[in-house]
């Protein structure tokens, strides 16, 4: 047991004389050592605060700790202002600085680093058998925490006693104050230096002021000049705008007077408008229903006199045409021609009735829809052998079919699709003398609608009368390109506007990419499977 053990404890010392007698030397001498420690601690405290940064402050700081005991390493961490984290800036000797570092870091995960900071004393940790002993001792002043001392030594270390720890706790403390006391003085200085700086601006916007202000005085003097003449000019302006206003008055009475007279004037004319307004929708019930009717009744003997003219000229070949050398040979040719003239007049004056009498329904919202999910592939297969005689009759155009196998079903009216179908590819073989009709199906390019084309080779239609071929009763006419042009009723766009915008979808005409026309129509898939 050491002397200061002895002491600590209080025990009896049964220790033979001699023994004793070395102790109380070496206790004197530890003493003796421990005054002069102390009193050179105001020697140091002095030195310290005639320090001017932190550099020379530590270096003071190491070689008074390393008077007091000898360490096998020291380490100083400072404390980082920003973000209040602790970081070694000083390590005696420098290849101990990443052994001492570590050691700090495992304090702080353990705890020890904050129990030295609650503490403010030296903190000895355990330390595994075979291991150095390391030591942690705050750097702090009253108020503010400046870093952590620490250290390393080997077992035993002479001169480790309370007394020389207490003289660590103020060489520290010391070193913490000096620390402080420089921070202060850094940012003392630092205000000093702005307050300067704001002192001479202050001088010199003073001077600027001084100027300003002489400035101003001429300035508000021309000022007051501007403004008296601008305040005769007012005052003669308002005499003016009294008049003018006086003057306004009366127009405006007059006006309104006017008013009042054109306004019931224009009631009466909008009275007027909506008695013929009703008197047309009046008018166009009417034609509704007579076009109704007459189509009804023109249709049976339109049907008669087709049957009839078929029956005649069937009879007439059968049994009265006279051998080509008889002289009655072309009067029976005639005959035949001519019945076979009121068969197709007979035939289209039908599609004329029909085309009529459905414009006549959609528009006034009487024709039957069916709906249903409907493959648009099935119903183009459809329309195609619906025509299929017509195509066979004119070797010179092929038909030409684009579109996958299969395509998402539409809700639609079947019979009413195929009659758009079919009547863009009657007018594309119609208008084609040679060449090609395509018929092409698919998406559009969000996926929303259905697209379906049908395109064609012949001699194509003006641009500005892209939005024309779909109005009532009008005829495509190129002279100068088409001879011959074959007759319709003027209908068949038209009923198809109709019939794809009741559907949700748009029709529409463009150029075809090399010559003739393309016929695009679109439906929308949003109740589609």
């Amino acid at each position: 047991m050491s002397p200061i053990d002895a002491h600590k404890t209080g025990q009896p010392d049964d220790s033979p004389p001699r023994d004793r007698l070395s102790h109380l030397e070496e206790t004197t001498r530890f003493a003796l050592a421990a005054l002069d420690q102390a009193a050179a601690l105001s020697d140091f405290s002095l030195s310290l605060a005639r320090m001017a940064g932190p550099e020379p402050i530590l270096d003071a700081c190491l070689q008074k700790v390393g008077k007091l005991m000898t360490f096998d390493a020291v380490g100083v961490m400072l404390v980082d202002e920003e973000d209040s984290s602790f970081h070694m800036v000083r390590t005696e000797p420098a290849e101990e600085a990443q052994n001492l570092d570590d050691f700090a870091r495992a304090c702080i995960e353990d705890g020890t680093f904050a129990f030295a900071l609650r503490e403010k004393r030296a903190v000895l940790p355990l330390a595994a058998p075979g291991q150095p002993r390391r030591l942690l001792h705050v750097i702090t002043t009253a108020s503010r925490t400046r870093g952590m001392f620490v250290a390393s030594f080997a077992r035993p270390l002479p001169g480790l006693s309370e007394v020389s720890l207490s003289i660590l706790s103020i060489v520290l403390g010391n070193t913490a104050q000096a620390l402080e006391n420089l921070h202060l003085h850094q940012r003392i200085q630092a205000m000093n230096s702005s307050l300067e700086d704001k002192v001479s601006s202050l001088a010199s916007s003073e001077s600027e002021l001084m100027r300003n202000r002489d400035n101003q005085d001429r300035l508000i003097e021309e000022k007051t000049r501007e403004l008296q003449a601008t305040l005769n000019r007012l005052e003669e302006e308002v005499r003016h705008r009294k008049k003018a206003e006086t003057l306004l008055e009366t127009l405006n009475q007059r006006l309104e007077a006017k008013v009042e007279v054109r306004t019931k004037a224009l009631f009466r004319k909008v009275a007027e408008m909506e008695a013929a307004n009703k008197q047309l929708k009046q008018l166009e019930r009417l034609k509704s229903s007579f076009l109704s009717s007459v189509s009804h009744e023109l249709r049976t003997p339109l049907t008669s006199i087709m049957g009839f003219a078929k029956l005649i000229a069937k009879d007439f070949e059968r049994f009265f045409r006279q051998n080509p050398d008889s002289p009655l040979w072309g009067k029976a040719v005639r005959i035949l021609r001519n019945l076979g003239i009121v068969e197709k007049e007979s035939e289209r004056l039908t599609r004329l009735i029909n085309d009529v009498l459905d414009l006549t329904r959609i528009e006034s919202g009487k024709m039957p829809w069916r709906d249903e999910r409907v493959s648009i592939v099935e119903v183009v297969a459809d329309a195609v052998m619906a025509l299929e005689g017509r195509f066979e009759a004119r070797p010179a155009v092929s038909l030409r079919l684009d579109m996958p196998k299969r395509l998402p079903r539409v809700v639609a009216d079947r019979d009413r699709i195929l009659q758009v179908l079919i009547n863009l590819l009657d007018n594309a073989l119609k208008f084609t003398e040679e060449g090609q009709v395509t018929v092409e199906a698919g998406l559009t390019e969000d996926g929303s609608m259905l697209l379906v084309c049908v395109e064609d080779t012949g001699p194509g239609i003006a641009p500005e009368e892209a939005e024309k071929v779909f109005d009532k009763f009008h005829q495509h006419d190129r002279k100068d390109t088409l001879k011959d042009k074959p007759k319709g009723t003027g209908l068949g766009l038209a009923i198809c506007r109709h019939i794809v915008t009741r559907h949700g979808g748009f029709i529409w005409m463009e150029p075809a990419r090399e010559r003739g026309s393309v016929f695009c129509f679109t439906l929308p898939l949003g109740t589609s499977e």
